[in-house]
């Protein structure tokens, strides 16, 4: 009896999540063959949250629609706001406040790409977010 119990526990625990499984990166969303995340080490400084995401190529850049952007914050606030990027890789979010915040950029198939925006009015009104993602291996 007892060997039976064990073997049924090591089915049961062999159907269940495991916590390489969980679906976000800290509290962003995880795609589900997220197997590389690119770390930005330059923040971004930039007046609003705008930008474009295209595909990391050696030749002309192609836009990548239906990428999940995320950010976090300000500073330590755990608040996430998303969107996605349309039919051309671009991307908008509005009314954000200024401060420093935590992104992700996240698509299937892609490596992710996390880095820092500082939103402030001293930026360049010019200024936008341009993400280049990789595709995934």
């Amino acid at each position: 009896m007892r060997a039976w119990f064990l073997m049924w526990a090591v089915v049961i625990s062999s159907i269940l999540p495991t916590a390489q499984e969980k679906t976000t990166v800290g509290d962003f969303t995880k795609s589900p063959t997220e197997h590389i995340i690119n770390q930005i080490e330059q923040p971004f400084v930039v007046r609003s949250i705008k930008g474009i995401v295209s595909r990391k190529t050696e030749g002309p850049t192609e836009p990548l629609a239906k990428v999940l952007f995320e950010i976090q914050g300000p500073g330590t606030d755990r608040k996430i706001r998303r969107t996605s990027t349309d039919e051309k890789g671009r991307f908008k979010m509005g009314n954000v406040p200024e401060g420093t915040y935590r992104f992700k950029a996240t698509l299937n198939g892609f490596q992710s790409v996390m880095g820092t925006i500082t939103v402030s009015k001293e930026a360049l009104k010019t200024d936008e977010l341009k993400i280049a993602m990789p595709i995934g291996v």
